[in-house]
């Protein structure tokens, strides 16, 4: 999106050599300036559509409304920011510059400072380029009725209200600093490769940097945002969320970094943010993949992730700090992930370690750290960035040198990803596999110890031939950065690269075979999960043609009844329920997997047997639900702060034959405080300030759903 966005831009020419040349001077018009206007409105309204209006560096108090034209409104030199910042349009009242008549990206205002008023897009797609936008009383750019504004290479600073609201156009190579009222709000076009630092947001007080915007954000710097409430960095975006540096981010409760984000987030350095809770990310439920999430503060609970209830994997945290949990604090999904150094503890709150997840020096290139600046007051603490690259014998990339590098030790978070997860991204040697952290799967990985593959199959289809040799003429004698093609990492694709290539022509082919495990295995037999329906889960096999693999389950005494053959995706476990059956009867299955594409299959698992229970219909006891004797819910302080009020309550210890009980716990005045299904009795949970009286009732339900009546309705009070 952002090549694309950037062709457009150097395509597009500021002042067109089409239609004529109108010049304006504060000056004056007439024979002394050269100029044929005096302000900036009677030139635009002058022209017709075509037409390049310039303007001489001075002060225009007026609002200029663009009336429809598709015209260039700019100063002498865009280009030059001396001009630009000596080219002003101000205004008392309103906005400096209106879009408000279906004015499209042919309607370009460029070259300016804009103060005072801002500018208003009503249903308009215009063109903002290479302006300062700054002291105004209103959003920087604001725009309404689905205005979708192409706004790059601004600076936009010091505005009284949000830099950019309402804007989904493409937002591109901005500088987003110092606003009020947040940097981004409520923004859905792509956001790339902006600096969006230093904009703080008070009221409603979410959102610092960015918040509401469901587009893409990739290749932004999010740094010392602020937000009085949550996401210090980002609130509320669930769009894409990819190649961001968030760093230094602050929110009064929760979310210092992100805060509430639903969408794909991957591949961002989440450093040094801080918050009540969940410093680095807070109650964001999309997949968390591949990020580094280090050094971050929480005052309370869950330093990395809080409350973050979605799939988290393949990330390095390390080195987060809460006043209780570093790691990850409320139950997650997490797995594949690395963890080392986070105070106190890893896991809080019905989080616990997941597959694949393990703790071990990430061994970064420098890690970043806290200073403490010379006292012993937290508050006064800066932040030394690291570089997140991890060690490795075989090299890591240098970015500082543009240069491989090899260290004598080797990180534990290479080759460590889910074994599902996409990694042919890497540069050989890659180990088939993707690293951790944010370089995951990306060229920049840290390279593998193993030898597996081949350095010049470059279409990574285990053959070296003429598809190999047509990638790699068309790279041939660049200069490129990390490039596959580059076999001897010298930064030129050359000769001495080719007899890399000659020398690995062809291996070889395998001989065509099943996926493997052969003969396939069960990952978890089949079990009862009603009397009328049993699960199983079948090993994650792995194609021997890169095709993918499928799975077919099969009730083995009435082979009719099977799951023909499925498909799952990554990170996805291969899981199969037979439904219908009857209580109180044995059933058999067996599971086998094929390629998708040569479709050779496996041979059968093993017979795996299972008893369905009775049909119990009983709901546990008692029924209706009670609360513990003392157990009522009760208003609790722990801190010293204003907002340090949580609400406490146990239900009743109750019984079922199935040996299964859970709990559900629900806020009636305030769902967001409700607990979900959990087997823990006792529930605990953050209300803020004192003497709300949030009121919570209880119920129960055992292995097979059967759910008691609710218990008793009580406020939490001191």
């Amino acid at each position: 999106m952002e090549k694309i966005i950037f062709v457009l831009l150097c395509l597009m020419p500021v002042f067109t050599c089409q239609g004529r040349i109108i010049t304006v001077d504060d000056d004056g018009s007439g024979p002394a300036t050269g100029a044929e206007f005096k302000n900036i409105q009677d030139a635009i309204n002058a022209s017709v559509d075509g037409d390049t209006i310039v303007v001489q560096p001075g002060t225009y108090n007026e609002n200029i409304f663009f009336n429809g034209r598709a015209i260039t409104v700019g100063s002498m030199s865009p280009g030059n920011l001396n001009i630009v910042r000596s080219t002003i349009i101000n205004t008392n009242f309103g906005y400096s510059v209106t879009f408000d008549f279906a004015e499209g990206s042919d309607s370009v205002l460029t070259g300016f400072t804009i103060t005072g008023g801002g500018i208003l897009c009503y249903a308009t797609s215009p063109t903002i380029l290479k302006n300062i936008i700054r002291d105004c009383d209103t959003n920087a750019v604001h725009g309404e009725n689905g205005a979708a504004p192409i706004i790059s290479h601004n600076t936009i600073t010091f505005n009284n209200q949000a830099g950019l609201s309402e804007c989904d156009g493409p937002i591109t190579s901005n500088e987003i600093s110092h606003n009020d009222g947040g940097g981004i709000d409520n923004c859905n076009g792509a956001i790339i490769n902006n600096n969006i630092s230093g904009n703080s947001n008070s009221s409603p007080g979410s959102g610092g940097g960015l918040g509401d915007c469901n587009g893409q954000i990739s290749g932004n710097v999010i740094e010392n945002n602020y937000a009085s409430a949550n996401g210090g960095a980002l609130y509320g975006c669930n769009g894409s969320i990819s190649d961001n540096t968030v760093v230094g981010n602050r929110a009064g409760f929760a979310g210092g970094g992100l805060s509430s984000c639903r969408g794909d987030i991957s591949h961002n350095i989440i450093t040094a943010n801080t918050s009540q809770d969940g410093a680095g990310l807070h109650s964001c439920s999309g997949s968390i993949h591949n990020n580094t999430i280090a050094g971050n503060r929480a005052w309370q609970n869950g330093g990395g992730l809080n409350n973050c209830t979605g799939s988290v994997f393949n990330n390095i945290i390390a080195f987060n700090q809460a006043g209780f949990i570093g790691g990850i604090f409320g139950p997650c999904n997490n797995s594949y992930n690395g963890f080392w150094l986070n105070f106190i503890g890893n896991f809080g709150n019905g989080a616990q370690p997941g597959p694949g997840d393990f703790i071990a020096n990430p061994l970064f290139v420098t890690d970043g750290f806290w200073d403490p600046n010379g006292t012993p007051d937290q508050s006064d603490d800066f932040w030394v960035e690291g570089d997140y690259h991890v060690k490795s014998e075989r090299g890591r990339w240098n970015p500082v040198n543009k240069i491989w590098v090899s260290d004598d030790v080797t990180s534990p978070c290479i080759d460590a990803g889910n074994p599902d997860s996409e990694w042919t991204e890497e540069l050989w040697p890659h180990g088939e596999r993707l690293n951790l952290g944010v370089y995951g799967n990306t060229p920049q990985a840290s390279m593998s110890l193993s030898d597996v593959g081949n350095i010049a199959d470059l279409n990574l289809n285990g053959r070296v031939d003429f598809n190999d040799l047509q990638l790699f003429t068309d790279k041939w004698l660049s200069k490129e950065v990390l490039l596959a093609e580059d076999f001897n990492r010298d930064r030129a694709v050359n000769f001495a690269d080719f007899v890399i290539l000659a020398a690995n022509w062809q291996p070889p082919l395998p001989p065509p075979a099943p996926p493997k495990p052969n003969p396939m295995t069960w990952a978890i037999p089949p079990f009862a999960t009603s009397p009328n329906s049993v699960e199983m889960v079948a090993t994650t096999a792995v194609s021997t043609d890169s095709s993918g693999v499928e799975y077919f389950f099969e009730d083995f005494d009435h082979p009719v009844f099977n799951s023909g053959w499925l498909s799952f995706g990554p990170g996805q476990e291969p899981r199969w329920q037979d439904s219908g059956l009857t209580p109180l009867t044995t059933y058999q299955y067996r599971v086998k997997a094929r390629n998708k594409g040569n479709l050779l299959e496996t041979d059968w698992s093993e017979i795996a047997s299972v008893t369905t229970p009775t049909d119990d219909k009983t709901p546990p006891t008692p029924d209706p639900m009670q609360w513990a004797q003392g157990g009522e819910p009760k208003e609790v302080r722990q801190g010293s702060g204003p907002f340090d009020y949580f609400a406490t309550m146990t239900a009743a210890q109750a019984t079922d034959e199935s040996g299964v009980v859970e709990y559900f716990f629900q806020s009636t005045t305030e769902p967001g405080f409700s607990s979900g299904w959990r087997t823990d009795r006792t529930y605990t949970v953050a209300v803020g300030r004192a003497n709300q009286g949030h009121r919570f009732r209880v119920k129960a339900r055992d292995l097979f759903g059967n759910e008691t009546g609710w218990s008793s309705e009580l406020p939490a009070l001191p």
